[in-house]
């Protein structure tokens, strides 16, 4: 089912019938004191022992404070008993990507730098895998130092959403270092990540993952989800003192459902740039918190066609917790037939957080009657010395607009797909 700290793999299925289970059952038998006594004894031995007490304590935290629920004001527009409802098959093996490689053969490219996230693993490039001067280190779980541990994992905190979950269905995280002098060399020749599943069929698997970018340093990331199965990604991302993170997102629907809690730390005169586009799923939830210093601009612009019967649900939190830092949020939604979408957006802004400039719009299009949409703002402002606006939308397809083209020969879909593509231009 899932790759973790250990060196077995747990609710192994019976190999002549398919077993299935739910969200709940995992987090029943992930929280249970049998396995949190069994994970105490099957420590591998390479592992140090604050790492583990760190595991221990996030599962004690998960028992404690349960799943989300649909009453938290993160979650309350989100489908969450569809998510709870859905049928996870057991693996009846361990999973081994070695035996799999044959299906990521850009790993071996020789033109681009790739990252391949998948079941708690993470496998570079050939073009990665040279050690040269101020290259990319990608720290698995195996390879860290204790200093190094101690400095990531201390970054992995309690919260209330499903990180705690996907860290507690994982391995340590993986760690992926651009260090102070690589300038802007991962700009000119971006790194291409990949978040995949190892199997096609109905498995959970997660991902747990650091990027650290160090300061003085311009990284660009090319970010590609495919969701054949289910999917946990809690990929938490820092961005040092000026320095520059870029990231282009993209998330594919092949038939499974998909949870990603991205999170940014955001140190003083950084600068976070993102472009998304998602076509939703059986069931996606993608979630965005900024933490901020001073000075940061954030830019979070998402351009999401959600596709027929699929479902998409997102929350963006902004923490501004000191002077001058400016955000401009610009999402917007297309929602097809049957599919159903919702957005909050919350900007929070201490007393400390003079100087703050905001702008966050969420404009949505319903192309058919039977598309569920919902939109939320949320401004908690506690100082006054901000400029900060909001405007969300919800409108159906403009009919004389459809019809103007209509008679100019295209018919009708092709027509809706002109009025889509125009809208998230």
């Amino acid at each position: 089912m899932f790759k973790k700290l250990f060196s077995y793999e747990i609710l192994e299925a019976d190999n002549d019938k398919e077993v299935y289970y739910k969200l709940e059952d995992l987090y029943d038998y992930i929280t249970s004191e049998s396995y949190i006594s069994q994970t105490s004894s099957h420590v591998d031995k390479n592992v140090p022992k604050h790492v583990i007490s760190h595991y221990l304590d996030n599962l004690y935290f998960l028992r404690e404070h349960g799943l989300p629920h649909y009453k938290q004001e993160q979650f309350n527009t989100f489908n969450l008993s569809k998510l709870y409802s859905i049928d996870i098959l057991q693996s009846s093996t361990k999973s081994n990507i070695l035996s799999v490689l044959d299906k990521y053969d850009y790993l071996a490219s020789s033109d681009k730098n790739h990252l391949l996230l998948v079941d708690g693993q993470i496998l570079s490039s050939s073009t990665l895998q040279s050690n040269i001067k101020y290259g990319v280190q990608v720290l698995e779980y195996m390879s860290f130092s204790k200093h190094r541990q101690a400095e990531y994992i201390k970054l992995i905190e309690n919260t209330d959403n499903f990180s705690n979950f996907t860290y507690a269905t994982t391995m340590f995280p993986n760690v992926v270092v651009f260090p102070h002098g690589s300038k802007d060399r991962y700009t000119k020749n971006p790194i291409h990540v990949n978040y995949e599943n190892s199997v096609d069929d109905p498995v959970l698997e997660s991902n747990t993952t650091i990027f650290d970018v160090q300061y003085d340093t311009h990284v660009k990331l090319i970010e590609t989800v495919k969701t054949f199965a289910g999917q946990n990604n809690y990929t938490t991302y820092i961005v040092r003192e000026n320095s520059t993170l870029e990231i282009d997102r993209h998330s594919l629907d092949f038939g499974g459902w998909n949870i990603f809690d991205s999170r940014f730390i955001c140190h003083p005169n950084s600068t976070v740039k993102i472009n998304f586009t998602n076509t939703g799923s059986t069931y996606t939830q993608e979630n965005f918190y900024f933490k901020c210093s001073s000075n940061v601009n954030v830019e979070l612009v998402g351009r999401n066609n959600i596709y027929k019967g699929n479902e998409y649900y997102q929350f963006v939190k902004l923490k501004s917790s000191d002077h001058n830092n400016t955000s401009k949020i610009d999402i917007k939604n297309v929602g097809s037939d049957h599919s159903k979408t919702s957005f909050i957006g919350n900007f929070y802004v201490n007393p400390a957080s003079e100087g703050f400039v905001g702008s966050m719009t969420n404009q949505n299009l319903m192309l058919y009657n039977s598309a569920q949409m919902q939109s939320r703002p949320i401004l908690d402002i506690y100082t006054k010395e901000i400029e900060c606006t909001h405007g969300c939308t919800i409108s159906n397809v403009d009919e004389n607009q459809l019809y103007y083209l209509q008679s100019r020969g295209f018919d009708t879909a092709s027509s809706r797909d002109i009025l889509v593509d125009s809208f998230l231009c």
